[in-house]
């Protein structure tokens, strides 16, 4: 934070304050909540999810699992839910504990714990409300250019056994393109013509695969005209799949349909199987997996683009749904399937949401994937992963590493690779997103490339060899997404992503100022 000249450190923690403070009690009047009988945030307890909690005025909810996460620091990972000012009635102790920290930090000795305290209330300030004309992009901008771009760890099915099921992929292209094929996830094995009678993916003669393009219905989000369908059978399908991939069993297959999609506009994509027999005669839709709990508004039918929380460089509105009636209805998050998800197969504790994995064929025969991977339970240890060519200059502040094992992520460093500059920071040991805090931000400019890396063990995301075919510039300088494995660890591919990122904020994805 630069400090003008003809301001102390001390004149500018209070005027900020007397700034910051005022509008936000103005302009969040209207949004008070009952705070009466909550206990303040310990940085010593635990909280569950739902639990909930006030500080400075502020009253939070936890979303799953928590210990030592400070409220106000948790930013857009989304460890706590801000629920809102507190109102009259539950404010003026929470006022007199605000007062008594501004009146001690006033005359703090250190200039470096005063410029903390400064950042600690502007963050305070600026996570409860947009109160002010912030130029913190992490509160203004939400949407892809504040998703992670990482956090599945597995990868389940939705077998097609009866017309009436419908799998839904809610989808929303980066750019306007013109594109003849859908790519979606697609597994078979079990039908006739994959190892037949031995797994329950598929069976008989695979069924009819019918897939449709669809508009959305931009307000309510729910499919509306059809744009262009195809129905084929599936064994017929997988085939000709196999045959592009070189003999490789497909992890994605496709449908020919043909569009003008536009930029930043809601679409869907709908499976289901017509065939007149499909209990006996079906294939299954195939989707990786994410924690519900961590999947934020991939989880619901979100319809705002800026909002926070979204995860694999998504759009906030993508999402998979599923139908049990024809498409009359619409099951979100952990029912958004055939049956039930859990991380690590059968981790109760965790339920799982299926995550959107698409591709397209351009019209002059280039494919774009737009997400591409999917996972196994598999752990990376002590790896590392490379973003190249920057689209936007950021200055990163904080690392993050998921794992679902419960395991020790280890200390992340982040190396901007065109210059040689490094910073680290550790973690907290636990399940989920881990996140730390730079000491030492390290700023990553336009076409440059930098590593972050685990000394412990996180998930990883595949690229196996029919996806690498498929859509051959993921994972290069210049390709829709450009994460890959500088040094692959064993039995993996340079394409495999583990999943650790810096943030806040993407450099592939624009602030609403960079449009």
């Amino acid at each position: 934070m630069k400090l003008p000249n003809r301001c102390s450190l001390n004149s500018l923690f209070l005027n900020s304050l007397s700034c910051i403070l005022p509008l936000c009690l103005i302009s969040n009047a209207a949004l008070a909540v009952d705070c009466n009988g909550l206990p303040t945030w310990n940085a010593g307890d635990v909280y569950t999810v739902g639990k909930q909690v006030q500080l400075n005025t502020i009253k939070y909810e936890a979303k799953w699992w928590t210990q030592g996460d400070d409220p106000v620091l948790s930013g857009q990972w989304d460890v706590w839910r801000n629920m809102g000012k507190c109102d009259a009635t539950t404010m003026s102790s929470s006022r007199s504990n605000v007062s008594s920290s501004l009146r001690s930090s006033a005359v703090l000795s250190s200039k470096s714990s005063q410029a903390s305290s400064i950042r600690s209330v502007v963050a305070s300030s600026k996570s409860s409300v947009s109160c002010s004309r912030s130029s913190s992009s992490a509160i203004v901008n939400g949407g892809r250019v504040a998703a992670i771009p990482v956090g599945i760890e597995n990868v389940n099915d939705s077998p097609m056994k009866a017309t009436n099921y419908r799998s839904l992929l809610r989808f929303v292209p980066l750019n306007t393109i013109n594109i003849d094929r859908f790519y979606f996830g697609f597994k078979l094995r079990g039908a006739n013509c994959y190892d037949s009678g031995l797994a329950g993916y598929g069976r008989g003669d695979g069924g009819l695969l019918s897939g449709a393009l669809v508009e959305i219905n931009q307000t309510t989000g729910l499919p509306a005209t059809q744009i262009a369908s195809e129905t084929i059978n599936a064994c017929t399908r997988y085939n000709q799949a196999k045959t592009e991939s070189g003999g490789a069993n497909p992890v994605l297959v496709w449908a020919n349909v043909r569009a003008t999609l536009e930029a930043g506009k809601m679409y869907g994509f709908i499976v289901s199987n017509t065939h007149a027999n499909p209990q006996n005669n079906f294939f299954s839709f195939n989707a990786p997996l994410a924690d519900t709990s961590l999947a934020g508004p991939h989880t619901r039918n979100e319809l705002k683009a800026t909002a926070t929380g979204a995860i694999m460089s998504l759009d906030p509105r993508e999402h998979i749904a599923w139908s049990e009636d024809n498409g009359n209805s619409w099951r979100y998050g952990s029912l958004n399937g055939q049956y039930r998800s859990y991380m690590n197969d059968r981790d109760t504790a965790h339920p799982a949401t299926r995550m959107p994995q698409y591709g397209f064929r351009l019209t002059n025969g280039s494919t774009l994937g737009a997400q591409p991977y999917y996972a196994y339970s598999a752990d990376c240890v002590a790896c590392t992963v490379a973003y190249t060519n920057a689209r936007y200059t950021r200055t990163f502040t904080e690392l993050g590493g998921f794992t679902t094992s419960g395991t020790n992520v280890g200390t992340l460093m982040i190396t901007n690779t065109s210059t040689g500059l490094q910073s680290s920071c550790t973690p907290a040991q636990g399940y989920g997103y881990r996140v730390c805090k730079l000491s030492n931000p390290l700023t990553v400019y336009q076409g440059q490339t930098y590593t972050v890396k685990s000394t412990g063990v996180v998930e990883i995301m595949k690229m196996d060899q029919s996806q690498r075919l498929q859509f051959p510039q993921v994972g290069t300088a210049n390709g829709e997404q450009r994460a890959y494995q500088p040094n692959p660890a064993t039995g993996t591919n340079a394409k495999d992503v583990p999943n650790l990122w810096a943030g806040p904020l993407s450099v592939y994805f624009p602030l609403a100022t960079e449009n």
